[in-house]
């Protein structure tokens, strides 16, 4: 009769409980242990990494579309207040007299008091229907009102449509100084006729100190771009000239319909991943935007990782001299309990030979009893 296998021999009856593949790698403790506990936690720690990665940029990408909100916010406060008061002078009989009489020096007193409840203007102008200029007023504590004095509207490279566009885009004042400037125009009525315009304009950097209290976050940057694509406010525009066109912009060129969108683009040498917050400033048609590169975006939460991977490497470490140790003990305990099996095989074949050795004397015995 053939002896039975080796795997055949350790093979459990059928019906075992315990699968015949688990007691094989239970033979193999760094095997067994690193399929039982370090394969699931392995797969539970990317999991868990995943999802709060997840959770995390929704979080930062929420506070992106919370400073361009609140940075459009403030600019629509700040232009909305101004066509206010620009509508209260506007419509004051007085005034609408002054403009019809081509009052200069009474047109010029309210234009002064209109700089004075709105400080942070550089310049009043009032203009008649044909777009001549009445008056003018500016800011003492920001140029020379005398010099201003007569200024077109808008200035000599704006484009101006006071009936549909209250509020310019941002266009060169002053060739000369590079100064840029957006105009806020409010008509002059006398009933249904049309007088004049009434117009204050504000210096880019007035619109861009507005928003220096809002920060999206570490290396990120909020900057405002007017209807036809040109830049109003960035905070690396320092050099006066020409507005600058950044329409090909990938925040810019984006299609915004709703409220605020989320752009995600490649910008820099080298290339980086970046997200912009996108808000448009109705009824301008400005957009302000807030953007942030993905590696500062995602960087606390990475640098919460690795703190993390250093307590679980700890721990592993630890738990590696633990299983080492088991292990050692548990093959001890194997190659003990090996040892007892093969004493116990030896004992019964020794126990086997005697009893087979005393059976010819008691068969021999028993004859000579029978005889």
């Amino acid at each position: 009769m053939a002896s039975p296998t080796k795997s055949s021999a350790v093979r459990p009856p059928p019906g075992w409980p315990i699968p015949w593949w688990l007691l094989e790698l239970y033979r193999k403790p760094a095997i067994f242990l690193s399929l039982v506990l370090a394969l699931p936690v392995t797969i539970v720690c990317v999991w868990v990494s995943t999802a709060n990665e997840q959770l995390w940029r929704a979080q930062a990408e929420r506070h992106l579309i919370v400073a361009s909100q609140l940075a459009g916010r403030v600019i629509q406060e700040e232009l909305a207040q101004t066509r206010q008061l620009e509508r209260a002078f506007a419509s004051r009989p007085d005034f609408i007299g002054a403009v019809r009489r081509r009052d200069r020096a009474s047109l010029t007193e309210d234009l002064r008091l209109l700089l004075q409840l709105l400080p942070m203007v550089d310049r009043a102008v009032v203009v008649d229907a044909a777009g001549r200029p009445l008056a003018s007023a500016a800011n003492s504590s920001r140029a020379d009102a005398a010099r201003e004095e007569g200024e077109p509207v808008g200035g000599a490279n704006a484009t101006w449509e006071p009936m549909r566009s209250p509020v310019s885009g941002v266009y060169l004042r002053d060739a000369d100084s590079g100064e840029k400037a957006v105009g806020v125009a409010t008509p002059v009525r006398d009933g249904a006729e049309q007088l004049g315009m009434v117009q204050v304009q504000y210096r880019v950097d007035e619109i861009a100190r507005w928003l220096t209290k809002i920060r999206p976050a570490r290396e990120g940057y909020l900057y405002v771009v007017d209807h036809q694509g040109l830049l109003i406010a960035h905070p690396l525009q320092l050099l006066p000239g020409a507005p600058k066109n950044v329409a090909a912009w990938p925040p810019v060129a984006a299609d915004v319909t709703a409220e605020a969108a989320l752009v995600r683009f490649t910008q820099g040498r080298p290339a980086r991943p970046w997200t912009a917050a996108v808000v448009l400033v109705d009824p301008y048609g400005w957009r302000v935007i807030s953007q942030q590169p993905d590696a500062s975006l995602l960087r606390p939460f990475r640098r919460l990782v690795c703190s993390f991977l250093l307590v679980i490497a700890a721990l592993a470490a630890l738990l590696a001299g633990l299983v080492l140790r088991w292990s050692s003990l548990h093959r001890a305990t194997l190659h003990l309990l090996a040892q007892q099996a093969r004493l116990l095989k030896w004992s019964e074949r020794r126990h086997l030979l005697a009893t087979l050795r005393r059976a010819p004397a008691r068969r021999r015995g028993t004859r000579s009893g029978s005889s």
